[in-house]
C-alpha cells in the first residue's frame, strides 16, 4: 500500500464536472498531485505504475480520481473496486443528493459493496445540496462532510480525512503489502 495515495470514486452516477471540480479542490487542499483515470482502464497496471512511482521516494501525496462505474469490470481484468481492495488503497467516495436532499439507494449499496470487498473506505463526501449533520448521522454511513454546497466546509472535511487516512496508515503498518 502507498500511504500517500488516496483514490476518489463516485457512489453511483456523478456529474463529471462536479466530480472533477471536487477532486481538484481536494488535491489542492492536500497539496497533492491529481491523476485522473477512467474506469474502463485496467486497474492493476495503473495502480502498479502509480505505487511504483510513489515508492520510489516521493513523499508527496497523490490523489487518483477514477471516473465512471468502479464496480463494473469494463476491461476483463476485474473492477476498480476489487483492485482497490487488493491493493489496500485508501478510498473516498463522493455522492450527490437527490433534489429532495435524500440519497439514492446506490449510495448505501456502494458503501456496503466496498465494505464487503474490504476496501479501505475513508468515508463519503456529499457533493452539493444542504448538509444535515443529524440526517447524515441517522444514515449510519461514514460521512466526512460536504463540498460544493451552501454548507461547504473544506477545512473540517480535510481534518476528518487526514485523521481517517492516518488511522488507516497506522493499521496497515509497514509489513502489510
Amino acid at each position: 500500500m502507498a500511504n500517500n495515495l488516496l483514490v476518489v470514486i463516485g457512489a453511483g452516477r456523478l456529474g463529471e464536472g462536479a466530480m472533477a471540480s471536487a477532486s481538484r479542490r481536494l488535491a489542492e487542499a492536500f497539496g497533492a498531485t491529481l491523476i485522473e483515470q477512467a474506469s474502463g482502464a485496467a486497474p492493476h497496471p495503473c495502480l502498479q505504475q502509480i505505487t511504483s512511482r510513489l515508492s520510489g521516494g516521493s513523499s508527496e501525496p497523490t490523489l487518483l480520481r477514477v471516473s465512471g462505474d468502479v464496480a463494473v469490470d469494463e476491461c476483463g481484468e476485474g473492477s476498480w473496486l476489487e483492485a482497490l481492495a487488493c491493493w489496500h488503497v485508501p478510498v473516498l467516495m463522493l455522492a450527490e443528493p437527490r433534489k429532495d436532499g435524500r440519497f439514492a439507494g446506490i449510495v448505501p449499496a456502494s458503501v456496503a459493496l466496498a465494505r464487503s470487498l474490504h476496501v479501505e473506505l475513508l468515508g463519503l463526501v456529499q457533493l452539493g445540496g444542504s448538509w444535515s449533520r443529524s440526517a447524515r448521522r441517522a444514515d449510519g454511513l461514514p460521512w466526512c462532510g460536504c463540498l460544493q454546497g451552501p454548507d461547504d466546509d473544506l477545512c473540517g472535511l480535510i481534518s476528518c480525512l487526514r485523521s481517517r487516512w492516518a488511522q488507516v496508515a497506522r493499521e496497515e503498518g509497514p509489513d502489510r503489502a
